[in-house]
């Protein structure tokens, strides 16, 4: 077993009403567009997002944003808007850490918005150095951005040198909803209607809804068609400042590890700040319980939900992908304790996250002695030859893999989780608000 561990344990039902970090794909965004906006940008309710919103901070303050904090969770920034002899410089290398989604949107702003002539170094690290975005990539030199990559084809870390304003932009078979949004974000910092034609399908829909609300609230008009053979959408910037401000709703995704936990608790969370009209598709969470036979929905003040699964489900996850680390528990459960058998299904995207997480759930899975069919696509979850000795599950690092595997914990004893630290790029606080909550957690010495 390795040094540090941590892993929760069967035991009282969670209960009560609970928070969780701020939506890490929401405030992404809102940073990167504030900071190719010239007006000041008010964002609030960010609170402590972790690494990935750290790194996002840094990098558009290394970018030329003047970023002020007045207050706790609130950000003034007054940013860069691209034109002649304007837009994003850098002096020196700028930090992605390990985000995808930063790693996106920052590489087609500075491809499409920086200043002329001044070339942006993009540095990665960790699982970034892994992942590649060949639809992203390609769509920038069709429009004339100069890549020189410094490690591998189409991948990071990248040296971006800036071109102008294209007319027309066009991305090929994209392979993330993240390369669309990143193409949209950059264009509306333009005042000259822009066109971004997508030959191919768009993954996760609702993560390109979310850019397109978003940008709204900037003032930016988006008109979408239907073409032969995809779709265009046509972009009239520029970005301006929100009367009020930008605020970042809870993660919606962290919001479903606790209600997935009351769930196999036997007891009933609610998380306030999410409702029906949340910019987030993973609120969809609540009909994926229900699918499970829990009790979810929204109330008054947000979202809650609670009650055991009493029987497997099928699901499409297409478009709420990050899901199924914390479906592929409560399936679990289902199979457990009911026998049940749960497919989930549209996980496509999920082999090129931080790690191959179709692969790593099912290991997870089968080493609890369920019956685990992985496909590049899809994940069924059966009975099989429960175990019952302790387990120590690796999640490769991978943020989401600690949580699937920690909600593991209050459905069988015994098992633990490695590397419990590296839930520091979007929840660093996660084991102790999950015993907040009420479960048992427990950690080695070591373990942060």
């Amino acid at each position: 077993m390795d040094a540090a561990h941590a892993g929760s344990r069967p035991g009282k039902p969670l209960v009560g009403e609970h928070g969780v970090p701020p939506s890490k794909s929401l405030a992404q965004r809102a940073l990167l567009a504030a900071a190719l906006c010239p007006e000041p940008v008010w964002i609030a309710r960010l609170g402590d997002g972790g690494e990935d919103l750290r790194r996002a901070r840094e990098l558009i303050a290394g970018l030329g944003a003047r970023l002020e904090a007045p207050t706790p969770g609130a950000l003034r920034v007054r940013g860069l808007a691209p034109g002649p002899s304007r837009g994003w410089r850098a002096d020196q290398a700028l930090e992605l850490g390990e985000s995808g989604t930063l790693a996106r949107l920052a590489t087609a702003a500075a491809g499409l918005c920086g200043q002329a002539g001044r070339a942006i170094e993009l540095q990665a690290g960790g699982s970034l150095l892994r992942r590649s975005s060949p639809a992203l990539f390609a769509a920038l030199r069709r429009a004339g951005v100069g890549l020189r990559f410094l490690a591998r084809e189409d991948a990071w870390p990248v040296e971006v040198r800036p071109i102008g304003p294209p007319s027309h932009l066009l991305l090929v078979a994209p392979t993330s909803s993240q390369e669309l949004s990143a193409l949209l974000l950059a264009a509306a910092a333009w005042p000259d209607p822009i066109e971004v034609e997508v030959q191919g399908a768009i993954p996760s829909r609702p993560y390109l809804e979310m850019t397109r609300r978003l940008l709204e609230r900037f003032g930016v008009n988006i008109e979408a068609a239907v073409n032969a053979g995809g779709e265009s959408f046509r972009v009239r910037g520029p970005l301006r400042a929100s009367a009020q401000p930008i605020l970042i709703e809870p993660d919606a995704s962290a919001a479903a590890v606790l209600l997935a936990a009351a769930c196999l608790s036997g007891g009933e969370i609610s998380i306030a700040g999410l409702g029906a009209d949340s910019l987030q598709g993973d609120v969809r969470v609540l009909e994926h319980l229900r699918a499970f036979g829990c009790r979810a929905g929204f109330d008054a003040r947000g979202i809650f939900a609670g009650g055991k699964p009493t029987r497997g489900a099928q699901l499409d996850l297409a478009g709420e992908p990050d899901l199924a680390p914390v479906l592929a528990a409560v399936a679990a459960c289902a199979a457990l304790e009911h026998g049940a058998r749960s497919q989930l299904l549209g996980l496509g995207t999920l082999q090129g996250k931080e790690s191959a997480r179709i692969s790593v759930l099912a290991e997870g899975l089968a080493a609890l002695g369920l019956t685990a069919i992985a496909t590049p696509t899809s994940l069924e979850i059966s009975p099989g030859r429960a175990t019952r000795h302790a387990l120590d599950l690796d999640p490769r690092g991978d943020h989401r893999m600690v949580f699937a595997f920690a909600l593991l914990g209050l459905v069988r004893e015994g098992v633990d989780v490695r590397e419990p630290a590296c839930v520091a790029k979007s929840w660093p606080n996660f084991w102790r608000d999950l015993a907040a909550a009420g479960a048992t957690v427990e950690q080695s010495a070591d373990a942060d």
